[in-house]
Order: structure tokens, then sequence, then C-alpha cells
């Protein structure tokens, strides 16, 4: 998933007309795209870096 992905999306969404199911598929798969990319963000690198710093000064 990329930014540009995120990007072209919320490009449709604003720029085209869709039918209510269409567009809730769009925001719900927006949703997960965005979900995605901040997941990283929020748990993996952050408990790597504590975890070395915990094991270092035993």
């Amino acid at each position: 998933m990329t930014v540009d992905t995120i990007e072209e999306l919320r490009a449709e969404l604003r720029d085209c007309l869709f039918s209510p199911g269409e567009r809730k598929a769009l925001e719900a798969q927006l949703a997960e795209l965005i979900r995605q990319r901040n997941q990283p963000i929020t748990s993996g690198d952050a408990s790597s870096a504590d975890q070395r710093f915990s094991t270092a000064g035993a």
C-alpha cells in the first residue's frame, strides 16, 4: 500500500459520482489502507527499540 493509492482513492471519492454502496466500499477500503499505513508506526518499531534499551542495561 502506498501513499499514492491512498491519494488516488481520496481523489476518486472527492471527484466522482458513486452509488451509495460503491461509496461505502471505497470508504472502507480507504480506511483499511490508512490503518495499515499507520500500524507499523504505532506498534512494531517502538517496541523493538524499547526491548534493546531494557536488555542493554542488564
